[in-house]
Protein backbone atom coordinates (compact mmCIF):
# COMPACT_ATOMS: atom_id res chain seq x y z
CA UNK A 1 0.00 0.00 0.00
CA UNK A 2 1.31 3.58 -1.04
CA UNK A 3 2.73 5.54 1.78
CA UNK A 4 0.64 8.45 2.65
CA UNK A 5 3.02 10.34 4.76
CA UNK A 6 6.79 10.96 5.00
CA UNK A 7 9.09 12.03 7.34
CA UNK A 8 11.48 15.01 7.08
CA UNK A 9 14.44 15.71 9.17
CA UNK A 10 15.06 19.82 9.41
CA UNK A 11 18.34 21.27 10.86
CA UNK A 12 18.53 24.74 11.84
CA UNK A 13 21.42 26.18 13.53
CA UNK A 14 22.25 23.10 15.17
CA UNK A 15 18.80 22.12 16.29
CA UNK A 16 16.96 19.20 14.75
CA UNK A 17 13.43 19.25 13.87
CA UNK A 18 11.58 15.73 12.73
CA UNK A 19 8.18 16.64 11.02
CA UNK A 20 5.71 13.84 9.67
CA UNK A 21 3.68 15.28 7.21
CA UNK A 22 1.45 13.94 4.18
CA UNK A 23 3.32 13.77 1.04
CA UNK A 24 0.72 15.66 -0.83
CA UNK A 25 1.68 19.04 0.89
CA UNK A 26 3.40 21.67 -0.82
CA UNK A 27 6.80 23.06 0.02
CA UNK A 28 4.87 26.24 1.50
CA UNK A 29 3.35 23.92 4.23
CA UNK A 30 6.40 23.15 5.55
CA UNK A 31 7.82 26.36 5.95
CA UNK A 32 4.64 27.40 7.72
CA UNK A 33 5.17 24.22 10.43
CA UNK A 34 8.73 25.26 10.85
CA UNK A 35 7.91 29.00 11.01
CA UNK A 36 6.05 28.29 14.05
CA UNK A 37 8.83 25.84 15.70
CA UNK A 38 11.59 28.20 14.78
CA UNK A 39 10.27 32.07 13.97
CA UNK A 40 11.78 31.92 10.90
CA UNK A 41 9.30 33.56 8.24
CA UNK A 42 7.95 31.80 5.54
CA UNK A 43 9.20 34.75 3.22
CA UNK A 44 12.73 34.22 4.98
CA UNK A 45 13.42 30.37 4.52
CA UNK A 46 15.31 28.53 1.95
CA UNK A 47 15.18 24.58 1.77
CA UNK A 48 18.46 22.88 1.20
CA UNK A 49 18.30 19.38 0.41
CA UNK A 50 14.62 18.70 -0.21
CA UNK A 51 15.30 18.72 -4.26
CA UNK A 52 18.96 17.80 -5.31
CA UNK A 53 20.92 21.46 -6.88
CA UNK A 54 17.81 23.71 -6.60
CA UNK A 55 15.49 25.34 -4.36
CA UNK A 56 11.75 24.12 -5.21
CA UNK A 57 9.04 25.89 -5.60
CA UNK A 58 6.53 27.10 -2.81
CA UNK A 59 3.46 25.55 -4.53
CA UNK A 60 5.12 22.33 -5.31
CA UNK A 61 3.77 19.10 -3.04
CA UNK A 62 6.70 16.58 -1.72
CA UNK A 63 5.05 13.81 -4.15
CA UNK A 64 5.35 15.76 -7.18
CA UNK A 65 9.20 16.35 -5.95
CA UNK A 66 9.52 12.87 -5.50
CA UNK A 67 11.01 13.79 -1.67
CA UNK A 68 12.14 10.09 0.03
CA UNK A 69 11.27 9.39 3.33
CA UNK A 70 13.69 10.69 5.98
CA UNK A 71 14.64 13.09 3.97
CA UNK A 72 17.42 15.22 5.61
CA UNK A 73 16.39 19.11 4.93
CA UNK A 74 18.89 22.08 5.81
CA UNK A 75 16.62 24.89 6.82
CA UNK A 76 18.36 28.41 6.03
CA UNK A 77 17.16 31.70 7.58
CA UNK A 78 17.61 33.88 10.30
CA UNK A 79 14.76 34.21 13.32
CA UNK A 80 13.87 37.80 12.71
CA UNK A 81 13.08 38.40 16.23
CA UNK A 82 13.68 42.38 16.02
CA UNK A 83 10.81 42.13 13.06
CA UNK A 84 8.44 40.29 14.59
CA UNK A 85 8.56 43.29 18.28
CA UNK A 86 8.39 45.87 15.69
CA UNK A 87 5.60 44.59 13.70
CA UNK A 88 4.03 42.98 16.90
CA UNK A 89 3.92 47.07 18.24
CA UNK A 90 2.54 48.21 15.08
CA UNK A 91 -0.35 45.96 15.34
CA UNK A 92 -0.69 47.17 19.19
CA UNK A 93 -1.27 43.58 20.58
CA UNK A 94 -0.70 42.54 24.42
CA UNK A 95 -0.16 39.30 25.39
CA UNK A 96 -2.38 39.66 28.50
CA UNK A 97 -5.47 38.15 27.94
CA UNK A 98 -8.79 39.50 30.21
CA UNK A 99 -12.28 38.56 29.83
CA UNK A 100 -14.60 41.35 28.84
CA UNK A 101 -17.25 42.01 31.55
CA UNK A 102 -18.49 44.30 33.46
CA UNK A 103 -14.55 45.68 34.95
CA UNK A 104 -13.74 46.19 31.31
CA UNK A 105 -15.15 48.23 28.13
CA UNK A 106 -13.86 49.11 24.60
CA UNK A 107 -13.00 53.36 24.72
CA UNK A 108 -11.98 53.69 21.18
CA UNK A 109 -14.81 55.40 19.00
CA UNK A 110 -13.32 54.40 15.88
CA UNK A 111 -14.21 50.95 15.72
CA UNK A 112 -17.06 51.85 13.65
CA UNK A 113 -15.00 53.42 10.97
CA UNK A 114 -13.08 50.52 10.86
CA UNK A 115 -15.75 47.94 11.18
CA UNK A 116 -17.44 49.62 7.79
CA UNK A 117 -14.23 49.54 5.84
CA UNK A 118 -13.63 46.17 6.71
CA UNK A 119 -17.09 45.75 5.30
CA UNK A 120 -16.13 47.03 1.97
CA UNK A 121 -12.82 46.01 1.42
CA UNK A 122 -12.30 42.97 3.45
CA UNK A 123 -12.06 39.82 1.26
CA UNK A 124 -14.14 36.95 2.55
CA UNK A 125 -13.11 33.38 1.25
CA UNK A 126 -16.76 31.34 1.01
CA UNK A 127 -15.47 27.60 0.34
CA UNK A 128 -18.68 25.91 0.83
CA UNK A 129 -22.34 28.12 0.61
CA UNK A 130 -24.13 29.09 3.92
CA UNK A 131 -26.88 26.67 4.34
CA UNK A 132 -30.09 27.53 5.53
CA UNK A 133 -31.43 27.04 8.53
CA UNK A 134 -28.50 26.54 10.42
CA UNK A 135 -27.04 28.63 13.02
CA UNK A 136 -23.09 29.70 13.17
CA UNK A 137 -19.91 28.89 15.53
CA UNK A 138 -17.10 30.61 15.04
CA UNK A 139 -13.47 28.81 15.79
CA UNK A 140 -10.07 29.81 16.31
CA UNK A 141 -7.28 28.39 14.99
CA UNK A 142 -4.22 28.32 16.81
CA UNK A 143 -4.47 26.80 20.24
CA UNK A 144 -8.09 26.18 19.95
CA UNK A 145 -7.93 23.17 17.04
CA UNK A 146 -4.60 23.09 16.50
CA UNK A 147 -0.87 22.63 18.82
CA UNK A 148 0.81 25.13 16.68
CA UNK A 149 4.24 24.49 18.74
CA UNK A 150 3.85 20.79 19.11
CA UNK A 151 7.41 19.67 18.82
CA UNK A 152 6.83 16.56 17.43
CA UNK A 153 6.76 17.33 13.96
CA UNK A 154 3.41 15.13 13.30
CA UNK A 155 0.25 17.06 11.92
CA UNK A 156 -1.99 14.32 13.86
CA UNK A 157 -0.45 15.18 16.90
CA UNK A 158 -0.91 19.14 16.15
CA UNK A 159 -4.33 18.73 15.99
CA UNK A 160 -6.33 18.57 19.17
CA UNK A 161 -7.86 14.89 20.24
CA UNK A 162 -11.30 14.93 18.91
CA UNK A 163 -11.34 17.39 16.51
CA UNK A 164 -12.94 15.77 13.04
CA UNK A 165 -15.32 13.93 15.31
CA UNK A 166 -16.58 17.69 16.47
CA UNK A 167 -16.98 19.33 13.23
CA UNK A 168 -18.51 16.37 12.45
CA UNK A 169 -21.09 16.38 15.33
CA UNK A 170 -21.87 19.82 15.20
CA UNK A 171 -22.00 20.35 10.91
CA UNK A 172 -25.46 19.24 10.64
CA UNK A 173 -26.44 22.19 13.03
CA UNK A 174 -23.86 24.56 12.33
CA UNK A 175 -22.23 26.21 9.56
CA UNK A 176 -18.16 26.66 10.44
CA UNK A 177 -16.08 29.59 10.20
CA UNK A 178 -12.22 29.23 10.95
CA UNK A 179 -10.88 33.04 11.81
CA UNK A 180 -7.44 32.90 12.54
CA UNK A 181 -5.22 35.93 13.49
CA UNK A 182 -2.68 34.66 10.54
CA UNK A 183 -1.89 35.58 7.40
CA UNK A 184 -4.08 33.66 4.70
CA UNK A 185 -1.29 31.43 3.20
CA UNK A 186 -0.96 30.11 7.09
CA UNK A 187 -4.50 29.51 7.66
CA UNK A 188 -5.14 27.95 3.93
CA UNK A 189 -1.86 25.77 5.04
CA UNK A 190 -2.86 24.55 8.57
CA UNK A 191 -6.67 23.80 7.49
CA UNK A 192 -5.43 22.01 4.61
CA UNK A 193 -2.79 19.75 6.49
CA UNK A 194 -5.67 19.15 9.05
CA UNK A 195 -7.69 17.54 6.77
CA UNK A 196 -10.02 20.30 7.55
CA UNK A 197 -11.18 20.96 3.77
CA UNK A 198 -11.43 17.25 2.47
CA UNK A 199 -13.66 15.66 5.25
CA UNK A 200 -16.78 13.84 3.57
CA UNK A 201 -18.41 14.64 7.20
CA UNK A 202 -18.45 18.36 6.80
CA UNK A 203 -17.46 21.38 5.11
CA UNK A 204 -16.03 24.78 6.08
CA UNK A 205 -17.69 27.37 5.01
CA UNK A 206 -15.23 30.19 5.14
CA UNK A 207 -12.17 31.04 6.63
CA UNK A 208 -10.76 34.86 7.86
CA UNK A 209 -7.06 35.83 8.38
CA UNK A 210 -5.99 39.00 10.42
CA UNK A 211 -6.48 40.63 7.99
CA UNK A 212 -10.64 40.80 9.11
CA UNK A 213 -9.55 41.82 12.32
CA UNK A 214 -8.80 45.40 13.48
CA UNK A 215 -7.53 46.80 16.75
CA UNK A 216 -9.34 48.94 19.79
CA UNK A 217 -8.59 50.28 23.16
CA UNK A 218 -9.97 49.12 26.30
CA UNK A 219 -10.10 50.16 29.98
CA UNK A 220 -9.72 46.94 32.06
CA UNK A 221 -9.63 47.36 35.84
CA UNK A 222 -8.37 51.08 34.98
CA UNK A 223 -5.76 49.82 32.66
CA UNK A 224 -5.50 51.11 28.88
CA UNK A 225 -4.97 47.95 26.57
CA UNK A 226 -4.51 48.10 22.83
CA UNK A 227 -5.20 45.09 21.19
CA UNK A 228 -6.83 43.02 18.27
CA UNK A 229 -10.56 42.21 18.06
CA UNK A 230 -12.49 39.41 15.66
CA UNK A 231 -15.92 41.64 15.05
CA UNK A 232 -18.05 39.22 14.59
CA UNK A 233 -20.33 42.17 12.82
CA UNK A 234 -18.14 42.20 10.15
CA UNK A 235 -19.32 38.64 9.03
CA UNK A 236 -23.51 39.38 9.94
CA UNK A 237 -22.81 42.13 7.68
CA UNK A 238 -21.23 40.16 4.98
CA UNK A 239 -23.56 37.69 5.13
CA UNK A 240 -26.75 38.40 7.00
CA UNK A 241 -28.00 34.98 7.39
CA UNK A 242 -26.15 34.78 10.53
CA UNK A 243 -26.58 37.10 13.32
CA UNK A 244 -26.30 38.24 17.00
CA UNK A 245 -29.17 35.38 17.87
CA UNK A 246 -27.84 32.80 16.02
CA UNK A 247 -23.76 32.75 16.15
CA UNK A 248 -20.98 31.20 18.73
CA UNK A 249 -17.78 32.69 18.96
CA UNK A 250 -14.99 30.11 20.22
CA UNK A 251 -11.64 30.97 21.04
CA UNK A 252 -8.94 30.58 23.50
CA UNK A 253 -8.20 34.02 23.67
CA UNK A 254 -11.09 36.12 25.42
CA UNK A 255 -9.83 39.24 24.25
CA UNK A 256 -10.91 38.81 20.50
CA UNK A 257 -14.63 38.87 22.26
CA UNK A 258 -13.97 42.26 23.22
CA UNK A 259 -16.95 43.97 20.85
CA UNK A 260 -19.49 40.88 21.05
CA UNK A 261 -19.10 39.20 24.30
CA UNK A 262 -22.66 37.64 24.36
CA UNK A 263 -21.63 35.96 21.38
CA UNK A 264 -17.84 34.43 23.17
CA UNK A 265 -17.18 31.19 24.60
CA UNK A 266 -13.60 30.36 25.72
CA UNK A 267 -12.23 27.03 25.68
CA UNK A 268 -9.23 25.91 27.40
CA UNK A 269 -6.01 26.21 25.29
CA UNK A 270 -4.67 23.10 23.60
CA UNK A 271 -0.76 23.93 23.92
CA UNK A 272 2.31 21.83 23.78
CA UNK A 273 0.31 18.50 24.07
CA UNK A 274 3.84 16.84 23.10
CA UNK A 275 5.04 17.39 26.66
CA UNK A 276 1.86 15.28 28.42
CA UNK A 277 -0.60 12.59 27.37
CA UNK A 278 -3.39 13.48 25.25
CA UNK A 279 -5.93 13.29 27.83
CA UNK A 280 -7.95 16.59 26.14
CA UNK A 281 -11.07 16.02 25.51
CA UNK A 282 -12.55 20.25 25.17
CA UNK A 283 -13.67 19.23 21.81
CA UNK A 284 -15.97 16.10 22.93
CA UNK A 285 -17.82 18.67 25.73
CA UNK A 286 -18.29 21.74 23.43
CA UNK A 287 -19.70 19.37 20.43
CA UNK A 288 -22.69 17.92 22.83
CA UNK A 289 -22.95 21.59 24.29
CA UNK A 290 -23.48 23.41 20.71
CA UNK A 291 -25.71 20.46 20.03
CA UNK A 292 -28.11 20.84 22.87
CA UNK A 293 -28.04 24.59 22.57
CA UNK A 294 -28.95 25.01 18.41
CA UNK A 295 -32.30 23.42 19.77
CA UNK A 296 -32.92 27.27 21.36
CA UNK A 297 -34.74 29.90 19.08
CA UNK A 298 -31.89 31.94 19.76
CA UNK A 299 -28.24 32.24 22.00
CA UNK A 300 -28.72 35.95 23.23
CA UNK A 301 -29.91 34.98 26.63
CA UNK A 302 -26.53 32.23 27.36
CA UNK A 303 -24.23 32.64 29.53
CA UNK A 304 -21.55 30.70 27.41
CA UNK A 305 -18.73 31.01 30.57
CA UNK A 306 -20.90 28.23 32.20
CA UNK A 307 -21.05 25.96 29.24
CA UNK A 308 -19.30 22.91 31.15
CA UNK A 309 -22.19 22.73 33.27
CA UNK A 310 -25.04 23.48 30.98
CA UNK A 311 -27.93 20.84 30.43
CA UNK A 312 -30.77 22.44 29.03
Amino acid sequence: MARSSLSLVVTWQGRTYPLRISQYATVVSVKVLLEELTEVEVESQKLLGLVKGRLPADSSTLSELSVADGTRVRLMGTRAADKLRARRAEEVVVEEDYVPDRSSRVVSTDHGEKLTNLVLTAEVRVMNAPRAGRRLVVLDLDYTLFDCKNVSGDIADMARPGLHEFLAAIYPFYDIVIWSQTKWFVVESKITLLGMLANPLYRVTAALDISTMFSVTAVRNGRTVVHQVKPLEFIWRRLPMYHAGNTVHVDDVSRNFALNPQNGLKIHAFKRADRRPRRDRELFALAEYLVRIAQLDSFEELDHSKWKTYRG
